[in-house]
């Protein structure tokens, strides 16, 4: 299987360039956890959150965010003046076992 081949959840390349920064691999850790946003969502985070768990700026966090939301690893609402971001845990399964196919 090519690995730039197209699926609904981005290019695995694009994914695992996304994953190899340590700041984002710590994201998608925190998204995962429950019950921690400040909006009152069950799940995810809002931009707030991020940036106050990560200790980095709004563009930075921007910058982290537009590359999971891209690489489809993490999906994106409007919350009133905030983004919300939740991970997907179905394309992170999915990356993980298109890689191990791949090795």
């Amino acid at each position: 299987m090519d690995m730039n081949t197209k699926n609904g959840n981005g290019h695995l390349t694009d994914q695992l360039r996304a994953v190899a920064d340590p700041t984002r691999r710590r994201i998608l850790r925190m998204l995962e956890q429950k019950g921690q946003c400040s909006i009152g969502e069950s799940t995810g985070l809002c931009a707030r959150d991020i940036e106050a768990k990560i200790k980095l700026s709004q563009p930075t966090i921007s910058h982290h965010m537009k590359i999971l939301s891209a690489a489809g690893l993490v999906t994106t609402a409007r919350r009133g003046q905030w983004m919300w971001y939740r991970r997907d845990d179905r394309a992170v399964r999915m990356m993980s076992r298109k890689l191990k196919e791949e090795l």
